[in-house]
């Protein structure tokens, strides 16, 4: 069974979520982006969209290619934000892994 929402269906763009999210980060460009809450560190949209570039280059110039994935492991880091969009924009795609499991969870959870 199918079943629709009330309200008008959502217009879905036809671009990739990384020109998506960031498509006005230029004229946001030295506004924050993201926050370590704990430390209070920040990152501007323009460290932001430097970081994917750098980090989607970086991807691409040790052999990472379209259809490629890369595991995340890591906490909730503004760096974290980077790495998920640099590997997007290189055309591959992330799986995350949880930073809190053990190097045998992480082995089984690959393996799959």
């Amino acid at each position: 069974m199918v079943y629709r929402s009330p309200l008008p269906d959502v217009e879905i763009p036809d671009v990739s979520l990384t020109t998506f999210v960031l498509e006005r980060a230029f004229e946001h460009r030295d506004r924050a982006a993201l926050v370590e809450v704990p430390t209070s560190r920040t990152v501007t949209y323009g460290d932001l969209v430097d970081g994917i570039r750098c980090f989607a280059a970086g991807l691409s110039r040790r052999g990472f290619r379209k259809g490629d994935a890369l595991t995340i492991y890591s906490p909730n880091l503004p760096e974290y934000a980077i790495a998920f969009h640099g590997v997007a924009s290189a055309g591959g795609a992330v799986h995350p892994a949880n930073p809190l499991l053990t190097a045998n969870e992480l082995r089984f959870q690959l393996s799959d």
